[in-house]
Parts: C-alpha cells; sequence; structure tokens
C-alpha cells in the first residue's frame, strides 16, 4: 500500500516540475529561516550572558 503511494507522488512531482521547483524552493526558505533564526537566537543569549559577566 505504501509503495503504491509513494509512486503516486513520485508520479505527480515529475509530471508537474513548476510545482516540484515551488516545493524546493518552499523548503530551502523554512531551512534558511530556521537556521537564520536560530542563529540569531544563539547570539543573543551569547551577548546576554557576556553582558551579565561583565565582559
Amino acid at each position: 500500500m505504501s509503495s503504491f503511494v509513494l509512486q503516486g507522488a513520485v508520479d505527480f512531482l515529475v509530471q508537474n516540475p513548476i510545482f516540484t521547483g515551488l516545493l524546493i524552493v518552499m523548503l530551502l526558505f523554512v531551512f534558511f529561516s530556521y537556521l537564520f533564526v536560530r542563529r540569531t537566537l544563539t547570539g543573543l543569549r551569547e551577548g546576554y550572558d557576556q553582558g551579565r559577566r561583565g565582559n
């Protein structure tokens, strides 16, 4: 059953290259956003820690 679902999904993606491209762009955007927010919050935490220590 799951192989039929997977095969159907692969067929759909191969037949619709514009949708596939948009899906890839959206996934890259989400991944980049996650890394950007993570880096920002990590830097913010390090800044607070350094400020508390007085460095």
